[in-house]
């Protein structure tokens, strides 16, 4: 699990998936354990408020989440949460060793970094140390500017 708090009202949270238990990858599943995860957290992270959670769901990668707090409420123990979960998001692998990236996958490289998408990595947990993961705008903008090797 990894936690990153981005500003005063937007967290990054990942959820390795061996970390979760019997998941089930439907979109009721997942924002039902979501909602169970962040009321857990949400003392230790000092939620409060109203959030928007956007939830990327990969079956061999894990859980993203981002928080975005749309208002803050006046009671201090209230919370509450908006769940949006995305399933055909492509999650890409980023790293600066082309050697650990499958043989037979698709790479592409930006002029600093290799990207490969995770569903052609069958080692993926064994390597993640080694670069980090994409998704999301953050892969679209770099999408733009790679080549494929």
């Amino acid at each position: 699990m990894k936690i990153e708090k981005i500003s005063l009202h937007q967290f990054f949270i990942f959820f390795n998936i061996t970390y979760l238990h019997n998941v089930e990858f439907t979109k009721d599943g997942l924002i039902s354990m979501v909602k169970n995860l962040l009321w857990k957290l949400k003392d230790q992270l000092m939620l409060r408020g109203f959030y928007k959670v956007k939830v990327y769901a990969h079956q061999k990668v894990g859980l993203f989440l981002d928080l975005y707090q749309l208002e803050e409420f006046e009671y201090e123990d209230s919370f509450d949460l908006r769940v949006f979960v995305f399933f055909d998001e492509k999650i890409y692998f980023k790293t600066k060793d082309f050697f650990v990236l499958p043989k037979n996958a698709p790479i592409y490289f930006d002029g600093s970094y290799f990207y490969c998408d995770v569903n052609y990595m069958d080692n993926f947990l064994s390597v993640v140390e080694f670069g980090s993961i994409l998704y999301g705008k953050e892969l679209y903008q770099v999408m733009s500017r790679w080549q494929k090797c």
